[in-house]
């Protein structure tokens, strides 16, 4: 069974467009989000900063009713063409019960990028109202940091509409996924960290997984609790009609533990006929791709994972 979610792409970014820098969960290092601010500028963009982003209240960035009223604005603003995370950390799930849902769904969608703890918030723009968004590099985590050109370019080039047909990095270098169980795959990529997916089941705001493409990823986490939350993933059955599981970045203190996850992912689903590849560039890295949440997708069976236009 697969989801009958229409997905409704944003008008790309282009040169004057107006976007605003929030921050929704933990606080940003505000000389980071300046840095990643004049990122955006240099692309030529109109790019304000909220009026609550550096704000710091012990791990979040700001009070609750702070944090939501600059997401709901960055959302709702018919003037707002493109919305920018400062990074993820933690508090986004605190605010999902006050984001108007119904509004938006009767909204254009617009450029969202976001990640890490953002997913939640990405997941559901999906799952209630179509927004396909980015999963990809922040303001302050990400272009106010360490960030490859080409990690930049990719990003770039999603938001101003290249992210349709096959991934592959800016100059055309292809991109092939390592089969842990080798097979083929159409559905809808919703590419999350692991974490953020687990703290979902049970809530209102889990998404329907039925013919998505899982791609997911993680940090901080040793091996065992990677294990369990795939354990809780296949066990809770919200995920036995996934059309596919793409793994990508897993690190524990300075430590690749992606082959751990992979192992741990072929034990729960490897019985299940659920096409499982590993290797793509995308997680907690310095490098990485930016993805499509929500988006019509396929992989073939040489790995290559493809953007659709339409279902």
């Amino acid at each position: 069974m697969k989801t009958t979610i229409t997905a409704r792409f944003p008008a790309r970014l282009k040169r004057g467009d107006l976007v605003r820098v929030i921050s929704p969960a933990g606080p940003a290092d505000p000389y980071l989000i300046d840095l990643g601010t004049d990122r955006l500028l240099g692309w030529g963009l109109r790019a304000e900063v909220a009026p609550h982003a550096a704000e710091r209240v012990g791990f979040l960035a700001g009070e609750d009713s702070e944090r939501l009223e600059d997401l709901t604005q960055a959302l709702i603003d018919p003037t707002v063409s493109g919305v920018f995370c400062t990074r993820g950390g933690y508090g986004a799930v605190r605010l999902m019960d006050g984001l108007p849902w119904e509004q938006l769904a009767k909204l254009p969608p617009k450029a969202f990028v976001g990640f890490s703890d953002i997913g939640v918030v990405q997941a559901n723009l999906w799952a209630r109202s179509g927004w396909v968004t980015f999963s990809g590099p922040q303001v302050a985590h990400g272009l106010g940091g360490d960030i490859s050109d080409r990690t930049e370019a990719h990003l770039r080039a999603a938001l101003e509409g290249g992210i349709f047909g096959p991934i592959c990095w800016p100059g055309g270098e292809s991109i092939h996924l390592t089969p842990v169980q080798p097979g083929r795959a159409k559905g809808t990529l919703l590419p999350i960290c692991l974490t953020m997916l687990i703290v979902m089941i049970g809530t209102p705001y889990m998404p329907n997984l039925d013919g998505v493409i899982l791609c997911l990823e993680d940090t901080a986490e040793p091996p065992y609790r990677i294990d369990r939350m795939f354990w809780q993933l296949a066990m809770s059955g919200v995920a036995k009609n996934i059309a596919g599981l793409v793994l990508g970045s897993f690190a524990f203190r300075g430590a690749d533990v992606s082959e751990d996850a992979a192992i741990s992912a072929q034990y729960y689903f490897g019985d299940r006929n659920v096409p499982i590849w590993k290797g793509i560039p995308y997680g907690h890295q310095d490098e990485r791709l930016t993805l499509p949440v929500g988006a019509p997708s396929s992989i073939s069976g040489d790995g290559i994972i493809a953007i659709e236009a339409g279902a």
